[in-house]
């Protein structure tokens, strides 16, 4: 009974369903992939999954996270973080019948993502708007002006390479930091959608996210020539669901737009 029962365990389904590109697999998966992993299930049998790396006790960690720890079939997503190394990872499963037990393990290395995404900024230099509010302050024994500054739209495009056609859709983490003085609205095109820095595309095509950029001091009485408004916006990619992402090898994954306008001196009379 127990010789027949190693037998029946020695089938094992090496679930392959990619959910990244078709260069990924459940042995050699890209980062950030998820993969199913199966064994032929024996009627009323237990399963228990684990995952561990090199000398086959460390525990993987947050490296691979398992959709579940029993049953004859789970999902392992592996951390985008990852990279190809000589690391081996093992992936476990020990089924019990009550009394008996047997173990099967399959190795599992870190293949090289072919995705990868790059980032442009539509304009290198961008500028506030020109609809520029000159508000009359002051009296009249003693009139002044202030300065609306606008609101400046910044646009960038982010591209993807190396997508399966049997996968649609990515993610990636945009980050825009503006600084003290500065607060910013974000949109995206019709194929995508941005929460939370995150952005969401629904097909393998780029994608663009526009930053609509407003000072926060809008009239600001000590900068007639609007030259303290101006700044340097740098986007900078990372992380996501079906990758690791990177821009091809360069770094760092960014790119810059300069947002000013023409420095013009207060007006002198004589």
């Amino acid at each position: 009974m127990k010789n027949l029962f190693s037998l029946l365990c020695l089938v094992v389904l090496l679930g392959v369903s990619a959910n990244v590109m078709g260069q990924s697999t459940g042995t050699a998966p890209a980062p950030g992939s998820t993969h199913s992993y199966s064994i032929t299930p024996n009627g009323t049998n237990t399963y228990a999954w684990k995952v561990t790396l090199n000398d086959m006790t460390t525990d993987a960690g947050a490296a691979a996270v398992k959709s579940s720890d029993a049953g004859a079939s789970i999902t392992i997503t592996w951390a985008s973080t990852l990279v190809p190394s000589t690391d081996v990872y093992y992936v476990h499963v020990v089924e019990s019948d009550g009394s008996c037990t047997n173990e099967k393990v399959m190795p599992v290395k870190i293949a090289a993502s072919t995705f990868y995404v790059t980032i442009a900024a539509l304009l290198e230099t961008d500028c506030w708007d020109s609809d520029v509010v000159v508000v009359p302050t002051g009296t009249a024994a003693a009139p002044t002006v202030e300065y609306d500054h606008g609101d400046a739209t910044i646009v960038y495009t982010v591209t993807p390479t190396g997508t399966s056609a049997a996968h649609s859709g990515y993610t990636f983490t945009i980050d825009l930091p503006l600084g003290t003085g500065f607060s910013a609205t974000s949109a995206t095109s019709t194929n995508a959608s941005i929460s939370g820095g995150v952005v969401t595309v629904t097909d393998n095509a780029a994608v663009t996210i526009t930053y609509t950029v407003s000072r926060t001091n809008l009239t600001d009485g000590t900068d007639a020539a609007g030259d303290q408004a101006d700044f340097t916006a740098i986007a900078t990619i990372s992380g996501g669901l079906y990758n690791g992402i990177s821009d091809n090898g360069t770094t760092p994954k960014s790119d810059q737009t300069v947002v000013s306008r023409p420095n013009t001196t207060t007006i002198t009379t004589n």
